[in-house]
């Protein structure tokens, strides 16, 4: 027995190939869409991570608080030139590269990059030139 298929029927079932692999290609595009998002979110995660470990080392050092030279002298209430912060924060440079403490860099609208050093560094900077 010999099974006759139609020409229309041979277009009727390639046309539901054609369509299921279609939506086959849809459906990988949607998961590559998800994974795509899915690794941006992991991305943005491991970011704020290192953000917070940063922040809980601070925390953590055993020399104190670390302050900008500016931060420093507002926080001690004292009033001080740009050229002034400028000297003492080459000071303080000198201190930490001297001590072989990491200087931390952080963005200020005001000044571009500064230092963050050490509270100790720091009080020996600003008494040093009291004296």
């Amino acid at each position: 027995m010999k099974v006759m298929i139609s020409q229309e029927s041979f277009q009727q079932q390639s046309m539901t190939q054609i369509q299921l692999l279609a939506a086959i290609a849809g459906q990988m595009a949607e998961l590559e869409q998800r994974l795509l998002q899915q690794q941006q979110q992991q991305a943005e995660i491991l970011h704020r991570l290192k953000d917070v470990e940063i922040e809980q080392d601070r925390f953590n050092t055993p020399s104190g608080h670390k302050y900008s030279i500016v931060g420093f002298a507002n926080l001690q209430g004292l009033e001080i030139s740009a050229k002034e912060a400028s000297a003492k924060g080459k000071k303080a440079s000198a201190l930490c590269r001297k001590q072989n403490i990491e200087i931390e860099r952080i963005h200020d609208p005001r000044f571009g990059r500064v230092g963050l050093y050490p509270e100790s560094i720091l009080i020996e900077v600003f008494c040093a030139n009291q004296n």
